[in-house]
């Protein structure tokens, strides 16, 4: 048994996912490229943080690496595309 609510913890990450593409978007159409892609990465993080804990039944690590967090979940990258 996990010692923290995986459900919520799960709706945290996917929530601030959504927050962040939603910023992303208004940055870039403002013409903020830069900082708009940023926030792409951390909309990335956060989906990648809320399916690492759905995978793993543990919190997620204290890290931005992408990949870390991809290997370490059953998802799969379609390299072909």
């Amino acid at each position: 048994m996990t010692s923290f609510n995986l459900e919520k913890q799960i709706k945290y990450w996917k929530s601030g996912a959504e927050s962040d593409i939603e910023t992303a978007d208004i940055l870039i159409e403002k013409e903020k490229c830069l900082h708009g892609i940023f926030f792409c990465h951390l909309t990335i993080e956060k989906a990648l943080k809320a399916h690492f804990i759905k995978s793993n039944k543990q919190l997620a690590p204290k890290t931005h690496n992408l990949i870390y967090l991809l290997k370490n979940t059953d998802l799969v990258l379609d390299e072909s595309k």
